[in-house]
């Protein structure tokens, strides 16, 4: 009895040792897998505190369903200073990817009675050959469930490369406070729709305050704003965003809308080091992370950031005063140079005096960077002010509108931009693409060579050499071109530099 009674607790004992020796390996491994995932946080934090908050040169990579409200959060704590809810392209499905959406805001006007509660507009690309069927739900701060609402749409383009640009919109009967977030659905009540993304909403006004009339022809209450894409090769060179910049700004454009996610974050640290005295300008970076190939949907993605830049400025109610009055969409090799007046306000004034036309169309003139530099151009001009002659050369190019907020009187009137159009004559305003030009069947990074170039009808045009000593007395080109503003650490004082 009592050989059994040892045997017995030496087994216990070696159960005990077994049981100990698993509880220390598991205990090892969670320590190892903690101590791993921790110098991970270290490291990224420590990333962090020497290179920034991650920056939109990298947003390019999210894919359609990335979560925007996460973006937006990550954006709003980082340098870029973006102030409201980022556009990003999510998935519905397959065929329709939803951009931004805005609910309309019937509190502020009381004589208005709309039909609904809630109106909510969503810019949204899809296949043309497929019909949107879809259901939609609203949603409501704390509250975990949202509300049915009613679905339709709004075809906003003609088919461009099988992709067309619709406004989807979702509306409720019942006010059941402010909404902050949609999604759409297929309609299939066999999918959970609490698995559709959501897009947070922006608030816009449903009508502006109309502008008097007068004869006076008073210039500063015309206020331009551009809107920046990314070229058709999607690559802007730290010479070009300067120039652009620059550039717009000497002819009366104080406020920029940039759709693009490659612009590096240090550029866009090193301009916030101006003083607004200095820059005077208002700048707005949103990120671009378009879901197909770039190349073939680029018209139909500029179309949406057009109608994306009509709604952010829409929203703002001419009561205000220095409000947007007239926006339009450029890429960065694009230029508005007026050809007689010295800025875009004087020019718009002289045109269209009453400002009653609602799109204004300009033709772009083709100028090859390939092309020879001007000999009368000064050495110290930026290169694109050294090439003078636009070319007829079989290179893509469109027409560029302005468009009036000024006579868009209710939000729905966004919807009718085909209405009261008139175009300027090339000789009072042009848009200026400066482009390498080359065969287009063919790959070719330098295009055409000095005598193929001489082929194609060209003529001179020196309207934009007119700024061209405005643009190398100004101080921010100055610093610029010094190459003291890249050199100079974050907390230098820009002043100390002019």
């Amino acid at each position: 009895m009592k050989t059994h009674r040892k045997s017995s607790v030496g087994t216990m004992r070696k159960y005990y040792q077994l049981i100990l020796i698993v509880v220390c390996f598991l205990s090892i491994v969670t320590l190892l897998m903690y101590r791993h995932e921790y110098y991970k946080l270290r490291y990224v934090l420590e990333v962090l505190n020497i290179f920034g908050k991650p920056g939109l040169s990298e947003i390019e990579f999210c894919g359609p369903g990335f979560n925007a409200t996460l973006l937006s959060e990550i954006l709003r704590n980082s340098s870029l200073e973006v102030k409201e809810t980022p556009p990003l392209f999510q998935e519905i499905n397959e065929d329709f990817y939803s951009y931004s959406s805005f609910l309309r805001s019937y509190q502020k006007y009381e004589d208005l009675s709309p039909k609904y509660a809630h109106v909510i507009n969503t810019i949204v690309i899809g296949k043309a050959h497929v019909i949107p069927n879809f259901r939609c739900y609203i949603w409501h701060e704390n509250v975990p469930k949202p509300k049915s609402g009613r679905f339709n749409y709004k075809i906003s383009s003609e088919p461009i490369n099988n992709f067309r640009l619709y406004v989807f919109e979702c509306s409720m009967n019942k006010d059941f406070g402010r909404p902050n977030g949609v999604s759409f659905f297929i309609n299939d009540y066999n999918i959970n729709p609490l698995h559709a993304p959501i897009n947070r909403l922006i608030q816009v006004n449903t009508k502006r305050k109309l502008q008097q009339r007068s004869n006076i022809r008073f210039v500063n209450t015309v206020i331009p704003a551009v809107c920046v894409i990314p070229n058709q090769i999607p690559m802007v060179s730290r010479d070009a965003f300067i120039e652009f910049l620059v550039l717009h700004h000497l002819v009366g454009v104080d406020y920029f809308t940039i759709y693009d996610s490659m612009v590096s974050e240090d550029v866009i640290r090193r301009l916030n080091l101006f003083p607004p005295d200095i820059a005077q300008w208002n700048i707005q970076f949103y990120p671009l992370n378009y879901p197909f190939i770039f190349s073939k949907s680029y018209q139909i993605v500029r179309n949406a950031i057009e109608l994306d830049c009509i709604f952010r400025h829409f929203q703002f109610d001419k009561e205000e005063a220095n409000k947007v009055s007239h926006v339009t969409v450029l890429a960065w090799d694009e230029f508005l140079v007026p050809r007689v007046h010295n800025s875009i306000q004087a020019l718009l004034r002289d045109y269209d005096p009453m400002l009653t036309f609602r799109t204004s169309i300009v033709n772009t003139l083709i100028f090859c960077l390939n092309q020879n530099d001007d000999d009368n151009a000064d050495i110290g001009y930026p290169d694109i002010m050294k090439k003078t002659h636009y070319y007829s050369v079989p290179q893509e190019k469109q027409q560029i509108e302005i468009r009036n907020l000024d006579t868009m009187i209710s939000f729905d009137d966004i919807f009718n931009l085909t209405s009261n159009i008139k175009s300027i004559s090339i000789d009072m305003l042009g848009v200026h693409k400066y482009t390498i030009c080359g065969n287009p069947k063919k790959f070719d990074i330098d295009g055409y060579n000095e005598t193929e170039m001489q082929v194609f009808q060209h003529k001179f045009e020196g309207a934009m050499l007119k700024f061209g000593d405005r643009i190398v007395s100004d101080k921010i080109y100055r610093l610029y071109r010094s190459g003291q503003i890249w050199e100079k650490n974050n907390h230098g004082n820009v002043r100390d530099m002019l």
